[in-house]
């Protein structure tokens, strides 16, 4: 699986991947673009060989941010890597791109919603197995690799990648992520236990302290003022309509939400939103603003 996946990565992208089969052998990150292959051994059947690519600035330290962003539902992870190259040179940051291809990291729950369940028998599986968990795993490596002393990492998903976003947010602590943006995502698990998962948090692994980090946390919900289709890709159950008839509506709906349940709550409330002009269901349109966001006011360490 390995070497046809990467044999086809190779023979469709041309001579510009053929430079990054090159840089990644060495398992380093080095100045420019590249890929490094994280071999993931807390997986569900052993081994899952997992590509990172990244773009990585010439001044790059070891105290200077990285950014990890999350690709879309059709796991094209170059076409959604390439936009963000520039803004990693902008604000000097380095700038990785998991891959959770198809075969490995099959449908939504596997991926979307952070491989908490098993797909097979529905049981829930131990958190070092969690999807979610291999961000934090990859971020170690990175910084292996660099030599970076960063303590926090910034997160970023778009569609398919938001959901992810949030979710981690929600089922995880968080603790690694020092700024987060979930963009566009197609519907919402609710911070809410009386909707159950996973259109709420109801029946799942969280409890009442995981809303108390999830809206502590630095989030943005970022939605494109055109994102108004109803493309074959949006959900259309009637728990996901209930959130809104499209993207822009059913993000303001998380946010009210989300803000409504920690003020009955009385929690720390730390989320923002943000709409983008003139800006549809677009990774590249909405990567301006959310590396604004994310790099443009970086916490004190």
């Amino acid at each position: 699986m390995y070497l046809f996946k990467y044999r086809f990565i190779i023979l469709s992208s041309g001579l510009y991947l053929l430079f990054l089969c090159a840089s990644s052998l060495a398992g380093e990150i080095k100045p420019g673009s590249g890929y490094f292959v994280y071999e993931d051994r807390d997986g569900n059947d052993g081994k899952r060989d997992i590509s990172v690519y990244y773009h990585c600035p010439t001044s790059f330290t070891k105290v200077d941010p990285i950014l990890i962003i999350m690709h879309g539902n059709n796991r094209k992870v170059l076409r959604f890597w390439r936009p963000w190259k520039p803004y990693a040179e902008q604000y000097n940051a380095l700038i990785l791109a998991p891959e959770f291809d198809k075969f490995d990291f099959p449908g939504s729950l596997s991926y979307h919603s952070g491989g908490i369940y098993d797909i097979g028998t529905g049981d829930e599986k131990p958190e070092k197995k969690w999807t979610f968990s291999i961000i934090d795993r990859i971020f170690d490596r990175a910084k292996l690799l660099t030599g970076s002393i960063q303590k926090k990492f910034f997160l970023y998903g778009h569609s398919a990648g938001g959901q992810f976003v949030h979710r981690y947010l929600t089922f995880t602590s968080g603790f690694n992520v020092a700024r987060a943006v979930t963009a566009n995502a197609g519907w919402y698990t609710l911070p809410l236990f009386t909707i159950d998962f996973p259109y709420g948090m109801g029946n799942s692994p969280a409890n009442t302290g995981n809303l108390k980090k999830l809206f502590a946390t630095d989030l943005t919900i970022l939605l494109g003022n055109r994102d108004t289709r109803q493309t074959r890709n949006l959900r259309q159950t009637q728990a996901a309509k209930d959130q809104g008839l499209h993207r822009l509506a059913r993000g303001k709906t998380y946010f009210q939400v989300g803000q409504e349940e920690a003020i009955r709550r009385n929690l720390q409330f730390n989320w923002k939103l943000k709409t983008v002009p003139g800006v549809g269901h677009s990774n590249r349109g909405m990567a301006s603003t959310a590396a604004s966001i994310l790099l443009n006011r970086i916490p004190s360490k």
